[in-house]
């Protein structure tokens, strides 16, 4: 009897010798670069460890609070994904005392990939308010963040021989709208420089400048109007000019 039960009391130590042994092994593998590292054992009770601090962690999320957008991996603007989803909550009927909570916990729900990985990788307990987390979030992503564009920008942005002038319009007025601080005498310069030098309405602009975008966009409008109107016209007298053609090849 007492053979047997010191039998067992090696077995444990041995047990336990082993474990100890291939968690060294484990931790010395994970050390060392290019090696897919373990996945690590889940713990019992884990699930009832909130990353929020009290009390957010105790806030009751209401049934239906939702925040359907798309979901954020990491890779494109972060300001652009926070700013939708700040937007996208105020379509939800939160009462006041759990705003705070439901822009916590709903934040989670929009993220895929690495930046998924990255808030489940949070301390427990660390997150105190709304603005704690975005602050985490932007400082982990900021090398996704977007340039911000300069009004000297637009100066890449040119009208290509052959292209309409409703396209150029269009294509600059699009940039322009991304310009927080648009500084407008240069922007008319840049639309001025982009059309074709040999083009009615720059030559129009250079002797009679813009004071405002307001004033390109109808001169603008005038030149396009005529620049279609032609178009049209040559597209008319084509086939005019292709049966004059054939009647001569054919006498």
């Amino acid at each position: 009897m007492g053979g047997d039960l010191l039998i067992k009391q090696e077995d444990i130590g041995i047990n336990q010798s082993i474990a100890r042994e291939l968690k060294k092994l484990k931790d010395m593998t994970s050390s060392v670069t290019r090696v897919i590292k373990p996945i690590p054992e889940l713990s019992t009770g884990s699930h009832n460890i909130s990353r929020f601090a009290p009390p957010i962690c105790d806030a009751e999320i209401p049934k239906r609070f939702t925040a359907p957008m798309k979901l954020y991996d990491g890779s494109t603007d972060l300001e652009e994904h926070v700013a939708l989803y700040q937007e996208r909550m105020e379509i939800n009927p939160i009462p006041e005392r759990l705003k705070e909570a439901c822009l916590c916990k709903g934040f989670g729900s929009t993220l895929i990939g690495s930046a998924l990985k990255w808030l489940l990788s949070l301390p427990p307990y660390s997150i105190t308010s709304f603005s704690h987390l975005i602050n985490l979030f932007n400082s982990q992503f900021s090398c996704s963040r977007s340039f911000e564009k300069l009004t000297i920008d637009l100066y890449k942005v040119v009208q290509p021989r052959g292209k309409p002038l409703r396209q150029f319009l269009t294509r600059f007025g699009r940039e322009a709208l991304e310009i927080p601080n648009l500084d407008v005498p240069i922007a008319i310069e840049a639309f001025k420089m982009g059309l074709r030098k040999d083009s009615s309405f720059y030559q129009d602009l250079v002797m009679t400048p813009c004071r405002n975008f307001e004033e390109v966009r109808n001169r603008a409008l005038r030149f396009i109007r005529l620049e279609e109107d032609q178009r049209i016209k040559d597209q008319l007298n084509t086939p005019a000019k292709n049966e004059t053609q054939d009647k001569k090849q054919g006498s």
